[in-house]
């Protein structure tokens, strides 16, 4: 029996029934497959499998015993759940929930859905008072809603209950679909639909919408489906936020590109949907830069600069692109400095590349400012006070020394120093 894909260790993972063990092989088809080693796990009639890549271990139920058991991915060996104080009785199908450290099964036998902590403590089974229980097969969560579901192989039909033990059970309806003695949920929140394996005469795949409205068949022309059990969904990586450029805003400045966020995979809902690599592409004004294709780029000119993100996993391939960012030029130029010798000032002339602010400053100097609106020429004035206008008119000259500071609109500042010598009649 088929269990999900193992996006951390790019492997697909599965349960042998008959054989007593939990089997692999790699994804992208090149087999170097094995056996799992179960050392410390009971593997009797294992069935319904799941896989926490963030614990590095695979879970499943033992049909034919009282025990949940695990294994480590890495090859470790692995263990029983402790299920002291739930049911355990033909256990089909499991479910983890991550965020409250859980993990849910379908009791065959039993007609109850049970859970036990992952860490080992604080079992039970859970309240389903409303829904029906006629020998479940497989569980799913919906996050969204906070109910499970299961597929009742006894009586052909899909039954849900509250996860916060309210109770809140009932049946969802399945007008449209084909539902033969159902095995195993899966859920996809985005699409607000669960799908489930047919065993009976049809060996349908099929799905009802989670709102209640019924449902259908899928279009599986050209696949086998001989006694189906237990679905599981794979979906190309989902966007949550765009990734964000971060740098300098002067030319030749290294900018950096987030990989942005992405949809996790919902262990619970037998839902693998995160991205397995990513890839990048640099653009200036929406054009792609050729050649750039990693993580961070060198902006060596002006220009409006974004990256655009694409996440991969074996079911294809999305992309998110992140807002501009400007990579603004701020070298100048300073020209021809004019001087007064009537009134002891001068005036300076300074090339920009773009529109910004103008500020000269100096010991001795006023303070001047001039707005530049676009590239060209603009004119600062020079002009003394205090000691140094006291100065000119004593001598005739003054030497000082002026600093020029280019701020580029939504840039960053640069600044030049420069010594002159202002000169006046006396």
């Amino acid at each position: 029996m088929l269990s999900a894909a193992a996006q951390g260790s790019d492997r697909v993972f599965w349960a042998n029934e008959a054989g007593g063990n939990i089997s692999f092989a790699n994804l992208d088809g090149s087999g170097n497959g094995g056996t799992l080693n179960t050392t410390g796990a009971t593997t009797t009639l294992p069935k319904g499998e799941a896989i926490d890549i963030a614990t590095g271990k695979v879970y499943w139920a033992n049909e034919a015993t009282t025990k949940i058991s695990f294994a480590n991915l890495d090859g470790s060996g692995g263990g029983d759940l402790n299920t002291t104080g739930a049911t355990v009785e033909g256990p089909s199908g499991v479910a983890i929930d991550p965020a409250l450290g859980k993990i849910y099964w379908a009791n065959s036998t039993g007609n109850s859905i049970s859970f036990a902590n992952l860490n080992g403590g604080g079992d039970g089974n859970l309240n389903t008072t409303g829904a029906a229980l006629n020998l479940p097969v497989g569980v799913a969560i919906d996050p969204a809603t906070g109910r499970i579901y299961w597929a009742n192989f006894g009586n052909d039909s899909i039954a849900f209950a509250n996860l916060d033990g309210s109770g809140g059970g009932g049946g969802l309806s399945t007008s449209g679909a084909t539902i033969s003695q159902p095995q195993g949920v899966a859920i996809d929140p985005a699409t607000g639909r669960i799908y489930w394996a047919n065993v009976g005469s049809s060996n349908a795949i099929s799905f009802a919408s989670l709102s209640g409205s019924g449902g259908g068949d899928l279009a599986i022309t050209g696949a086998t489906s001989n006694f189906a059990v237990f679905p599981v969904l794979l979906k190309t990586p989902v966007g949550t936020a765009a990734p964000t450029v971060s740098g300098s805003n002067t030319p030749g400045s290294i900018l950096s590109c987030s990989q942005g966020s992405w949809a996790t995979d919902l262990l619970g809902s037998s839902l693998y949907r995160a991205p397995r690599s990513f890839s990048y592409q640099w653009t200036d004004n929406g054009q792609p830069v050729v050649g750039a294709t990693s993580s961070s780029f060198t902006a060596s000119v002006a220009g409006s600069y974004g990256c655009q993100v694409t996440a991969e996993n074996q079911a294809g391939s999305s992309s998110q692109a992140s807002i501009s960012h400007a990579v603004i030029a701020n070298a100048f130029t300073l020209g021809k400095l004019k001087l007064n010798k009537k009134k002891g000032n001068a005036k300076l002339s300074v090339a920009v590349p773009g529109p910004g602010a103008l500020t000269l400053t100096g010991k001795g100097l006023k303070t001047t400012n001039a707005n530049a609106h676009a590239a060209g020429s603009s004119t600062l004035s020079v002009t003394p006070k205090g000691k140094t206008k006291h100065k000119l008119s004593a001598s005739g000259k003054a030497k000082v020394k002026i600093t020029i500071t280019f701020t580029p609109t939504g840039g960053i500042a640069a600044s030049q120093t420069k010594a002159i010598t202002l000169k006046k009649h006396i």
